[in-house]
């Protein structure tokens, strides 16, 4: 009874911003261009997926990243509800404007693609989902430019800096859909054929516009493509009886184990696998299993094919963070940054620049939660662990933690009261 009157009052009180919001929101230009000096900068935002009762930490992150990139654009890449938040309409409106509402205060333009759970036990369609997101002036999805597989697939172009009327630069959006329905394979949903078949004319029409000269992009989807396993290194194959079930006591081992670090190793349907080690940096981690669909339509190798795709960036594997080559494109995995599901360490937001003087390359950095505040700090260390839900903190820690954070809040709010006392007093 106690959660349902927090939730109804969370309803109440953010019903009423967004009420303000609207109301005191100013029309924004939503056309992307280089800047002067020819820089653009993009913030991914991953795996949201918090409820109406939005966790302040997330919020406090989510602000305080936004003021240390002063991004051009931020990319939501999918799961920004969290599954179930969305019962209502109403919900709904107060989950997305949870994260909205920040951007539209900084004045930082937007858009978005779907996840998996952003469909999830949602009464909602994506079309009216993304009128929501369209109700805000920071944002500038344009939506489906043709009736295709899932809602939200689209491209945005980057004008150039010295021209406004030339496209310097190109950013794709897909749509990774839901759940498999095309085969029996079972697993997470494909790009459809429709949706590459799109991005095939799309991108000759771009070149053909631009002089015959390819334009450079970057994509960016919620699940990762299924060509990931193509660049991990397979250590062990899992052998399948007849019924086609594995049998892990009978292992073909590929590669000696003495010669991998377990510490980016992880399991799959058929066996082990491990980041080579020529990919791994201090922001490299592989904490699960990456989850793409168990097939591919072709997306990645359509890419790779054209040649204009510098980089495509991931969500929905919250644990794993990484950047790898795969037929000189990159395949860019991004870990959640919020504490509204389970994460790890690795909770934060990728900063992606471009420059128009040399739009054959980017650069990308993450910033994560742990580098951005002092969790030596009690009260915040604690307040951290107990907001990890899901997270390698058992639930008997999180309690402790949750007692400590009430103990230190309370000594905290003491001893500023005495202070603020005492310099009264002494005046």
């Amino acid at each position: 009874m106690k959660k349902l009157l927090c939730v109804l009052m969370a309803a109440i009180l953010t019903v009423g911003s967004l009420c303000l919001t609207a109301g005191a929101a100013e029309e924004q230009d939503k056309t992307l261009q280089f800047h002067e000096d020819g820089s653009f900068r993009i913030l991914q935002i991953a795996d949201i997926q918090d409820i109406v009762t939005f966790r302040e930490l997330t919020a406090n992150f989510l602000s305080d990243v936004i003021d240390m990139t002063k991004p051009d654009l931020i990319v939501l890449t999918g799961d920004n509800i969290a599954p179930g938040s969305g019962g209502t309409t109403l919900l709904t409106k107060i989950g997305i404007n949870n994260f909205m509402s920040i951007f539209e205060e900084k004045g930082v333009k937007v858009t978005a693609v779907f996840g998996n759970h952003d469909y999830d036990h949602n009464i909602m369609s994506k079309e009216a989902q993304w009128k929501i997101y369209e109700s805000y002036d920071c944002f500038v999805g344009t939506g489906d430019t043709e009736e295709l597989t899932g809602y939200g697939t689209y491209n945005l172009p980057i004008l150039s800096s010295k021209d406004e009327t030339k496209k310097a630069f190109n950013l794709w959006f897909f749509d990774s859909q839901m759940k498999n329905t095309e085969n029996d394979l079972g697993g997470y949903g494909c790009t459809a054929k429709d949706q590459i078949d799109w991005y095939i004319r799309t991108e000759k029409a771009l070149t053909e516009e631009n002089g015959g000269i390819t334009l450079p992009s970057m994509a960016f989807q919620h699940i990762i493509v299924p060509e990931i396993y193509d660049v991990l290194t397979h250590v062990y194959q899992i052998e399948r009886d007849k019924d086609n079930k594995k049998d892990p006591g009978k292992l073909e081992i590929l590669v000696p184990p003495s010669s991998y670090d377990k510490k980016y190793f992880i399991e799959y349907e058929d066996g082990g696998y491990v980041m080579p080690e020529e990919y791994i940096d201090e922001e490299t981690f592989l904490h699960e299993s990456c989850c793409p669909p168990k097939y591919s339509n072709g997306q990645a190798d359509a890419m790779v094919e054209n040649g204009n795709v510098l980089g495509f960036a991931f969500g929905h594997d919250h644990v794993n963070c990484f950047v790898v080559p795969y037929k000189g494109m990159d395949l860019i995995q991004t870990p959640t940054a919020s504490f509204g599901s389970y994460g790890d360490e690795s909770r934060g937001v990728r900063v992606i620049d471009l420059n128009e003087n040399d739009t054959s390359k980017y650069e990308t950095e993450m910033i994560f939660f742990n580098e951005v505040y002092d969790l030596s700090d009690p009260l915040l260390y604690n307040r951290y662990v107990f907001n990890s839900d899901g997270d390698s903190f058992t639930s008997s820690e999180r309690f402790v933690a949750m007692c400590k954070y009430c103990y230190y809040s309370v000594v905290y709010k003491l001893e500023a009261f005495f202070s603020g006392f005492e310099a009264v007093f002494n005046k």
